[in-house]
């Protein structure tokens, strides 16, 4: 399940805008989740949903991501609002490990999920993969955990909720894997960091060498 914004000019990557320029945001905006698009395909070719927001941006969502895709709107308060009525419209339609993605990685690499499924494997409940600035870029669930969307915002966002986070799974028994923290893609200094990387999708990297 893709957690995603629509593009949408001047409403996406404000923080580059000064770097690149509004149209250049756009196009990158709309280049990384096509990049999670196609990370979710070469793990799972089937069973691939958008959560999008705003509610009323279906179609064009639909249109930039193709006829295998299952859409629908977020909804519901906060991460945790949305993740777990994502989670409930998903699970309903396909049995198995849930992940969950947001794409602001640059790059999304092939081992993560390779890694995210050993974890499950080896009897993980929940696989984290945190972002450096205190959020997340991917969860990944053996099976639906609601009791663990209903703590508060608190664990998915802002400084120490990580630990928050691992103090609750530690009370509801979870086992917890935990992958490599990467860097999203949000401020300037996070796109000077994709630029030095030579494994760079290319167009990614033409999107951050436009000019403002």
């Amino acid at each position: 399940m893709v957690m995603a914004r629509a593009p949408r000019r001047g409403d996406v990557r404000p923080a580059l805008e000064t770097m690149i320029g509004a149209d250049a945001c756009l196009a990158l905006h709309a280049t990384l989740f096509l990049e999670a698009l196609r990370w979710a395909r070469s793990l799972s070719p089937r069973g691939i949903f958008v959560a999008h927001e705003p509610a009323h941006t279906g179609r064009e969502l639909h249109r930039l991501s193709g006829d295998d895709v299952t859409i629908f709107p977020q909804n519901g308060e906060g991460i945790a609002g949305r993740v777990a009525d994502g989670l409930v419209r998903v699970t309903a339609h396909s049995a198995g490990p849930v992940f969950v993605v947001w794409p602001d990685l640059p790059r999304f690499s092939t081992r993560v999920g390779t890694a995210a499924l050993d974890d499950l494997a080896a009897g993980a409940d929940l696989v984290l993969g945190p972002t450096f600035e205190s959020g997340y870029y991917l969860l990944a669930m053996a099976r639906p955990l609601p009791g663990l969307f209903t703590r508060g915002e608190q664990l998915w966002r802002g400084p120490g909720s990580l630990m928050r986070l691992f103090e609750a799974t530690d009370e509801l028994g979870l086992k917890v894997g935990l992958l490599q923290g990467q860097r999203a893609l949000h401020r300037p200094a996070d796109a000077r960091a994709a630029l030095a990387d030579p494994l760079l999708p290319d167009a990614i990297a033409r999107a951050l060498r436009r000019q403002a």
